[in-house]
């Protein structure tokens, strides 16, 4: 009997990587999609078949839908930093939009179209009921990144013939990720510099177990549904900083700065990058993230419907990235 075909777009990304790998152990015959010119190196190493894939050629993308025939596809493909909405726009709504396009041009029927979205597309929980975003929240976005994700989102939720899932993971770390690992690198070196005068209430999900309940979410009977992705904990970011400092042996000087100064820094940061042409880390949506005090979210249907149970703690998933961090010299 052969495999079921499962295409995973942004395949060579961050959780990209883990989602090939996890696809794989589920006996999936695996395609990656990327991009021309794109880095492969870390996929020509696994038993995946590479498709070189251009979104703004609609025919062709059509017509390589058509000759694979994908029971599923995973669409993860997207950008997290940019300097203006509409570059946002363009990519993590506009390649959905040619994507889904093009799956209906190709008439394939798909089991299951699974899309990566954020818990950015609904914002933070300081002013809803209990602290807890939960599906019938109102989004409200506070950054650019968090408006195309749930521009896409309402755009394939008007798809009716799409047998859609949406998963909205909140904060995702681990090995191979970048976001993180200058938080790791200033406890390294002694500092912890910690934004606002209270501790942020912070959620997280290990990107293997991320990997684990999208390819569950992938293969239920599930359809036409969304879940949010966290381990079901919260955490103070004081205790994410005190796990790091606790596996690294480091006592660091905690320097609490106040958001109008990270304001000011981010406004001055901002516009200068914008001058040289470059995207300024520190920026008035990063400042939007970290004015907000709640990024809560009800994962409570992930068991029952998923079966799906966090299997890293954050103490665990901290220990295992801090041990690629150092095993590949980025720490």
């Amino acid at each position: 009997m052969p495999k079921e075909k499962i295409l995973i777009t942004g395949s060579n990304g961050f959780i990209g990587g883990f989602l090939v790998d996890e696809a794989l152990r589920s006996g999936l015959d695996v395609y990656a999609a990327v991009r021309k010119h794109s880095n492969q190196e870390t996929l020509k190493e696994q038993n995946v078949s590479i498709l070189e894939v251009d979104y703004d050629n609609k025919d062709e993308l059509s017509e390589t839908l058509k000759q694979y025939n994908f029971d599923y596809i995973i669409h993860n493909a997207g950008i997290t930093k940019s300097p203006d909405l509409q570059q946002f726009m363009l990519v993590n709504k506009g390649l959905l939009v040619k994507l889904t396009d093009s799956i209906i041009e190709s008439g394939i029927k798909l089991k299951k179209f699974v899309y990566m979205s954020s818990l950015a597309a609904y914002g933070p929980a300081d002013n809803v009921p209990d602290e807890i975003i939960r599906e019938q929240s109102p989004p409200k976005p506070v950054t650019r990144y968090g408006v195309s994700k749930l521009a896409a989102e309402q755009y394939l939720i008007s798809q009716n013939n799409l047998p859609y899932v949406i998963i909205r993971p909140t904060a995702v770390y681990g090995p191979k990720d970048k976001d993180f690992l200058s938080v790791f690198q200033m406890i390294k070196y002694g500092f912890n510099l910690q934004p606002g005068i209270g501790s942020q209430r912070l959620t997280f999900i290990y990107v293997k177990d991320l990997a684990s309940l999208i390819l569950n979410a992938t293969l239920s009977h599930h359809v036409k549904k969304t879940f949010f992705a966290a381990d079901g904990k919260v955490y103070t970011a004081d205790v994410f900083t005190k796990l790091i400092e606790k596996n690294l042996n480091k006592k660091t000087i905690k320097i609490k700065v106040p958001i109008s100064i990270v304001r000011t820094l981010a406004f001055f940061t901002e516009n200068t990058g914008k001058i040289w042409g470059k995207y300024a880390i520190l920026n008035s949506d990063k400042v939007n993230e970290l004015e907000a005090r709640v990024w809560n979210c009800d994962v409570s249907n992930l068991n029952h419907e998923l079966g799906f149970t966090a299997k890293y703690d954050l103490q665990a998933g901290i220990d295992e990235t801090i041990s690629w961090y150092k095993a590949n010299n980025w720490l």
